[in-house]
Formats: C-alpha cells, sequence, structure tokens
C-alpha cells in the first residue's frame, strides 16, 4: 500500500486490534472466574434438588443430565474437614488445580488463565466455592481443565471475530472522516503542486478562499502565497530579460548619437575663448558619464559589475560638481559642502561622482516640496575611512518606500523613477571598499552615510 489512505485504514484496523489484544487479556481472565463460579453455582443448586428429591432414581438422572452439560466430573459437601460424595467419582489423577471462590477477587489472577489456556488439559481444576446446604463447610467441585480450555477457545474466537468486526468499522469510519479532512486535502495540494510544477507561469482560475484555521488550511495558505511570490518574481525576470534587450538596442542607438555630440564637445573644450572651453569640458565630461552610464545600467541587468579604478580625487571638487549639475537638471537649493578642502578620497572618480550625483539629486527633487531647501554635506575621517553625511531638509522617505529602496526596480519613490539609482550607488560604494547607507529619515529631513576610503598618510 503505497499511497496514503491505504497505509491510515491498514494502520487503524492493526491499532484497534492491539488495543483488543490488551482488552483481551483481563477479559479472559474474568470469563475464566465467570465460567468457574457457573458451575459452582449450578452444582450447589443440584445438591439442593438432590436432598429435596427422595427417589433415587430422579436424582441419578437429574445427576447425569447436570454432569453431562456442565463437564463436571464431580460434586462433593466437605462437613467437618471430611469429603461427602454428592455424584461422581474422583478422577485417578494427581493433576489438581486448586480454585478457591470463597474469596472473590476483584480482579484475577492472569497466571492462571495463561496456565489454562495454554495447558495441555490433562488436568482437574478443584473448585472450593460457599455452601447451599446448612451444617455444610464448602461445596467442592471438580471439573476437567480440558473443558475450560474449550471454552476458553470458544470464548478467544468469538472475541476475535467480534474485533475483527470492531477494527474493520472503526478503520472505515476514521479512514471515511480522516480522508475528509487530511486525505483529500492532501492530494488536492499534490495536484495544485504538480501542475504548478508542470508550468509554473500559468495561472489557474480563480482560487477559492481559504477557509480552514488548522494546520491543512496553513499549508493551502502557504502554498498559495508560494505561487503569487514565483509568480511575481517570473514576471520581474521577464520585464528585467525585456529590459536588458532594450537597453542592449539603446546602447547601440545611443553610441551613435552620442558620437556626433562628442566630436562637438571636442572641439568646444579646444576653443581659445576660457568660458567655452570650460563648457565644452564640462560637455565632454557628461557625455563621457552618459555613455558609461547606459552601459552600467545594461551591465546591471545582466548582472555585470564595471571594475572601479580607484586613484586619489579631491572630495570636495568632486561634491561640488555633483551638486552644480544635479540643481541644474532639477532646480537650485542652498548648498553648503562643510567637507575639508584638503580632504583626499581614494576613489573611482566618475563611480564616485554617480554616487553622489544619484543622491543629491533625489535629495534636490524631495525640497522642492519644502519651505526650507538646504542640502549640506559634512565628513569626518575614521580608521582610513570618511563617513560623509548627505543631509537634506526635505519631507523624508516613506515607510512604503524605506523597506525595499536599495532593491533594483522596487524603490523608485518618483514618478518616472527606474528604482536603479540607490541600488547602483551601493554598489558603486561597495566595489570600491566603502558603503552607502540610510542614517535616518523623517519629516524635518533625511540623511544618508557614504563611507569611503581616504588616501592614506605618509
Amino acid at each position: 500500500m503505497r499511497r496514503l489512505s491505504g497505509k491510515l485504514l491498514l494502520l487503524t484496523v492493526l491499532f484497534v486490534m492491539v488495543a483488543e489484544v490488551l482488552i483481551f487479556i483481563p477479559s479472559a481472565a474474568l470469563f475464566r472466574q465467570t465460567w468457574l463460579k457457573e458451575r459452582a453455582q449450578s452444582a450447589g443448586l443440584l445438591t439442593l434438588a438432590i436432598e429435596g428429591v427422595p427417589n433415587y432414581e430422579g436424582g441419578e438422572m437429574l445427576s447425569n443430565r447436570f454432569m453431562q452439560d456442565t463437564d463436571v466430573s464431580m460434586v462433593a459437601q466437605k462437613r467437618d474437614g471430611m469429603s461427602q460424595l454428592v455424584l461422581g467419582m474422583p478422577p485417578l489423577t494427581d493433576k489438581i488445580i486448586l480454585a478457591d471462590l470463597r474469596g472473590e477477587r476483584r480482579l484475577p489472577l492472569f497466571r492462571d488463565s495463561f496456565r489454562d489456556f495454554f495447558g495441555d488439559g490433562s488436568a482437574y481444576i478443584r473448585i472450593l466455592s460457599e455452601p447451599t446446604v446448612d451444617g455444610v463447610d464448602a461445596l467442592e467441585v471438580l471439573v476437567p481443565q480440558s473443558a475450560l480450555k474449550a471454552a476458553m477457545l470458544d470464548y478467544s474466537k468469538r472475541v476475535l471475530l467480534w474485533s475483527l468486526a470492531i477494527s474493520l468499522l472503526t478503520g472505515v469510519m476514521i479512514y471515511g472522516a480522516l480522508s475528509r479532512i487530511i486525505v483529500r486535502p492532501i492530494r488536492q495540494l499534490a495536484r495544485g503542486l504538480a501542475r504548478f510544477r508542470k508550468d509554473p507561469r500559468k495561472r489557474t482560475d480563480v482560487e477559492k478562499p481559504v477557509t480552514r484555521h488548522d494546520e491543512i488550511g496553513q499549508l493551502e495558505r502557504e502554498f498559495r502565497d508560494m505561487k503569487s511570490g514565483i509568480w511575481t518574481a517570473l514576471k520581474q525576470q521577464e520585464r528585467l530579460a525585456t529590459l536588458g534587450m532594450a537597453m542592449a538596442k539603446i546602447n547601440h542607438d545611443l553610441r551613435n548619437v552620442l558620437t556626433s555630440t562628442q566630436l562637438i564637445s571636442d572641439r568646444l573644450a579646444s576653443d581659445p575663448d576660457e568660458r567655452i572651453r570650460g563648457m565644452g569640458e564640462r560637455l565632454v565630461r557628461s557625455v563621457d558619464r552618459g555613455v558609461k552610464l547606459c552601459e552600467a545600467t545594461l551591465s546591471f541587468s545582466q548582472s555585470a559589475q564595471e571594475k572601479p579604478e580607484p586613484r586619489p580625487v579631491v572630495l570636495t571638487k568632486l561634491l561640488d560638481e555633483a551638486a552644480a549639475d544635479s540643481m541644474a537638471e532639477e532646480g537650485k537649493v542652498k548648498f553648503v559642502n562643510a567637507v575639508p578642502g584638503d580632504l583626499i578620497v581614494m576613489v573611482d572618480p566618475d563611480h564616485s561622482y554617480r554616487i553622489f550625483h544619484n543622491l543629491f539629486r533625489n535629495a534636490v527633487q524631495a525640497m522642492q516640496v519644502s519651505h526650507r531647501q538646504i542640502l549640506k554635506v559634512t565628513a569626518e575621517s575614521k580608521d582610513g575611512k570618511v563617513c560623509i553625511k548627505i543631509t537634506d531638509t526635505g519631507p523624508g522617505i516613506p515607510d512604503s518606500v524605506k523597506a525595499d529602496m536599495f532593491k533594483a526596480f522596487t524603490s523608485g519613490a518618483r514618478k518616472g523613477g527606474t528604482g536603479l539609482g540607490l541600488t547602483i550607488s551601493r554598489e558603486l560604494a561597495r566595489a570600491q571598499g566603502g558603503n552607502l547607507s540610510l542614517e535616518t529619515t523623517g519629516l524635518d529631513g533625511t540623511v544618508f552615510v557614504v563611507g569611503l576610503p581616504i588616501v592614506a598618510e605618509e
């Protein structure tokens, strides 16, 4: 039996049979005691009948019928230590087992029952019971052990048949109840798992709500939640794959577009006019960062990381440049750069620019709805690293966004955002031996902390 239902039915029948066996042992002992007591009581009534019938022939006929029906071999009355024979003759054997019923036990001895049941039946049982005639000390009845053994065997067969019937009936009832409560729901879950494993992308019809509150109901709810989570993950995976293909095409086309822009920016960068040359140099850097940003997005969708190339960089100049570009894109705010001018960090300038540009741009966007618009940057050196705190006076980050703010494609709080900015920024910081984390956020503003390595002092 490989199926759970068959095993359940078999175990139920087996357990009921074991319980019946445990119950049978004391019941067999009680049956033995009752059987002996009935013979003694019948012998006592026969003694009264024989003494009350003067006709000897009638008494002899009654005695023969009694001995034939009860398997009693001898009945005697014990007076003053002497046995007076009433009917029958004592057997020619010394194998006699005493069973004194005068001191009745509530729980009979199991040992005597096992001895009579498994013995060879060659002995006789001497029953001593209370007398029915006045002046008699005790009534003595002698029965063959074989008759008691045959009665106990017949009783055992009847108990066995009843036990089988009870166990089968109990097994069927328990099987029906448990099949409806446990087996059937588990079968449905197994079929659902098989269908889901065969085609996890296929959604079935609208499922009925789970109303059970026990372990099976919890299992059904967990299975439904698991399917929903996997469907969401597969859908997101499809979107990421589509995004990767789209970014590959955009990257190819954007390179062609930016090539012409780069040629113009190179000419502007070599112009003799200092103002035009500065604008050209900034345009060259912007074009290069645009190309690298596109490539980084494509690399992220393909689970690839761009290896940083660290070199000494003056941190305050990098922060000024990132803040100026961010405010040029999103709007003007008061920028306070409290970083020491001589602080030099060992970082990749392009990667670090992207980190701060993204953080500054997010802060400027958030502060557009605030009365106070102050963006402040401070730095503190410790143990070969610098902790850069970026503080804004925006309305804070909502709790719904804060939980997944560093996850790709899930943390875009503003409309049209991709949700890649903070994810890429943290990866860029960690790739340089640093980190990016959220320190505090609330109605009075938000504080991000960027950790970066600094140049070792000689």
